[in-house]
């Protein structure tokens, strides 16, 4: 094959690829990692960096850079050395370390909001072209942004439509109840965007994920979540949206992984992503599986690419990636 045309591909393909997809109206799902901070603030940001964000909480030089167990650590060791007249247990512990990193969080938010025009944040939140964003991350500045872009000065709230509406109360306290609600944005044109908060979020730091035991609560509602998701598809497979969660969405939609390295720790994440491929495996299934492409680094060789997701580009530097993707999906 043409040594010129291998380049040209390669540059052009991620371009391409969602431009078909704007040109079918076909809507994106991506999944937001705390890459996308590294971009608009650089590496040395409590967002950007679990080991700066965990440090506030204990001694960084005991971080193993795994930070699920970094942080069982830190509540184990809170655990052990509390006063012996005021004794709680580890579970309460890890709540109110939770709450102290919601707060770290919210303060570096609102000042990184109202200093918004010093950073670099990419804009890639266009509604007309990205139905629903999985953001990973426990702040709430892309839904900020998007909001101040295309909103209509119309109050973000939480939703929920799945049939896990149905089955809990509205805000519910379930834990399944609060990962498949979402805040929605709507554009001038009518277009919405749905950001969800799987993992959590500061606005409600009793449900954030971080650690083993959280983590096991997480696989066991992703579970749950696709099994309501295979009970409405046999009921009526042709509905425009089966059940609408977060995992629907990344069946429903061709996915970008922004940001994001999908470690091991990623659990619930890596358990839709494995549901999603079992759903279109069998030889006779009639749906149509849309791809998952992943924005990969050009030093580091990626062993799931190719199987699980495709690379956005090969050859390019995080920053160019986030510039062609901004540019392709806001002209």
């Amino acid at each position: 094959m043409d040594y010129q045309y291998v380049v040209l591909r390669t540059k052009y393909m991620m371009t391409n690829t969602i431009k078909e997809y704007k040109d079918k109206n076909q809507k994106l799902t991506i999944i937001l990692g705390s890459g996308y901070h590294a971009q608009g603030l650089g590496i040395k940001s409590i967002l950007s960096n679990w080991e700066i964000l965990l440090s506030k909480l204990g001694n960084s030089n005991n971080l193993s850079e795994n930070y699920t167990l970094d942080f069982e650590q830190i509540i184990i060791n809170h655990t052990n050395n509390q006063k012996i007249y005021n004794e709680q247990q580890a579970h309460l512990i890890e709540k109110k370390e939770l709450k102290h990193i919601a707060n770290f969080i919210s303060a570096e938010q609102k000042w990184i909001l109202q200093e918004i025009n010093r950073f670099n944040y990419p804009d890639i939140f266009n509604p007309k072209h990205v139905s629903d964003v999985i953001s990973l991350n426990f702040d709430h500045i892309a839904e900020e942004l998007c909001n101040l872009k295309y909103g209509n000065n119309d109050k973000i709230d939480w939703s929920n439509t799945s049939s896990f509406n149905k089955k809990y109360p509205i805000n519910s306290r379930s834990s399944i109840y609060q990962r498949t609600s979402y805040r929605g944005i709507t554009d001038k044109e009518g277009n919405k965007i749905r950001f969800w908060y799987p993992h959590g979020s500061i606005l409600k730091p009793d449900y954030i994920t971080l650690g083993t035991n959280r983590y096991t609560k997480l696989v066991e509602d992703v579970t749950r979540i696709r099994n309501y998701y295979k009970k409405e598809e046999r009921e009526d497979s042709n509905k425009e949206i089966v059940d609408l969660t977060w995992y629907s969405q990344i069946l429903k939609n061709p996915v970008l992984i922004l940001g994001a390295s999908l470690s091991e720790a990623e659990w619930g994440l890596w358990s839709a992503l494995v549901y999603k491929k079992r759903n279109f495996a069998k030889p006779t299934s009639t749906f149509y599986e849309y791809n998952v492409f992943k924005m990969v680094s050009e030093k580091d060789v990626d062993k799931n690419s190719e199987f699980w997701y495709q690379p956005l580009f090969e050859g390019k530097d995080y920053s160019e990636q986030w510039s062609i993707i901004e540019n392709t999906l806001n002209s």
